[in-house]
Parts: C-alpha cells; sequence; structure tokens
C-alpha cells in the first residue's frame, strides 16, 4: 500500500510496517519455542504491541494521512485500520496480562485496587471531556483566587489519586514475577 495506494510514497508507513512485520516474526518464534524467553513472554508480547502502537501512530496516523490528505476513499480505510490496530492491541494487552496475573492470585487483588483508584480520575476527565475545563473567572468575569485554590486542590487531589493506582497497577504486575534467589556463593546480594 505504501508504493502508490496513496498518491505518493509513505516512506514512514513503509519502514514501520516492516519493523512491524519483524516484530510478529518475532514474536511468532517466541510462540513456537524457536526463541527462548522463558518467564517473559508476556514481555515479548508487550514489545509487539508497543510496535504495533508506534506503527499505527507515526506510519498510518501520521504519514499515511498526511499523504491521503481528504481523499474520500481511502481516508476511511486508514480510520478503520487504526481501529483495528488498536483493537488488537487491547486483546494482546489483555492475553499478557492473563497470562502474568494467572502467576499468582495476589495480582487480582491490586488490580482491583488501583482501579479503585483510578475511576475518581477517569470520571472528573469524563466530566471535563463533557463539561470543559473549569475556569477560575467567577460570574463576573474576574479572577477568583478560591476558585483557584479549588481547582490546583482538585489538581493535586487527582495525581495523587492516579500514582497510587499506578502503583497498584505495575505493582499487580511485579508480583507476578519471582524473586532471584542469590548465589550461594556466601556473598550477600547487593
Amino acid at each position: 500500500m505504501a508504493f502508490g495506494k496513496f498518491g505518493g510514497f509513505a516512506w514512514g508507513m513503509f519502514g514501520f510496517e516492516a519493523i512491524l512485520l519483524l516484530g510478529c516474526l518475532m514474536t511468532i518464534l517466541a510462540s513456537l519455542g524457536k526463541i527462548w524467553v522463558g518467564k517473559a513472554f508476556p514481555m515479548a508480547v508487550a514489545c509487539l504491541i508497543g510496535t504495533i502502537l508506534v506503527g499505527a501512530v507515526f506510519g498510518i496516523h501520521v504519514d499515511a494521512r498526511a499523504v491521503v490528505g481528504d481523499d474520500p476513499q481511502i481516508g476511511p480505510w486508514i480510520n478503520r485500520t487504526l481501529l483495528f490496530r488498536f483493537g488488537a492491541i487491547g486483546v494482546l494487552s489483555f492475553l499478557a496480562t492473563l497470562d502474568v496475573y494467572r502467576r499468582d492470585t495476589r495480582s487480582w487483588s491490586l488490580a482491583l485496587r488501583s482501579i479503585l483508584f483510578f475511576a475518581p480520575v477517569m470520571a472528573a476527565l469524563g466530566w471535563m471531556k463533557f463539561k470543559g475545563m473549569p475556569t477560575v473567572a467567577d460570574a463576573s468575569g474576574e479572577p477568583s483566587p478560591i476558585r483557584m485554590i479549588l481547582i490546583l486542590l482538585g489538581g493535586v487531589i487527582l495525581g495523587v489519586l492516579f500514582s497510587i493506582g499506578g502503583h497498584f497497577l505495575i505493582r499487580s504486575y511485579e508480583i507476578a514475577i519471582p524473586e532471584e534467589e542469590p548465589e550461594k556463593t556466601g556473598k550477600k546480594a547487593a
């Protein structure tokens, strides 16, 4: 498609699709056991997810869309391709997460805790999306110090909730990784 279907050569799309093909081949080889990754298979899938994401954003969204412009025949296919790629990212992320979480059931409780902390942040972001950002101006149009303090305080609270939720989510993945035992040479681990 990059060679001429877009009215010009889409170098970025061509390059990122080649990298994506290589990433898919490497993941298939890891899946078949030809490349040994041990217990790091979810990390191999995460690398493929990152490759798909970068290729979708820079190869398709940025490069192909710029070459196509407002072409009514090809433009919708770019959107469909992006949605398909994001769907694949979601499915692969879910499968890699299940592979990690099956190793230790404590991961599920940490993931649920992270959802509890992310929920108010997502609700606030959704509210801001539909209602707009809060303003510091009062009814007369003058800046209100009280509103400014409330907005800053609300931002700090949302930032703390997001950080705690992120910590629990990251920890839910870490807990499933077995700790390495120090070598039995009498030396203590650093």
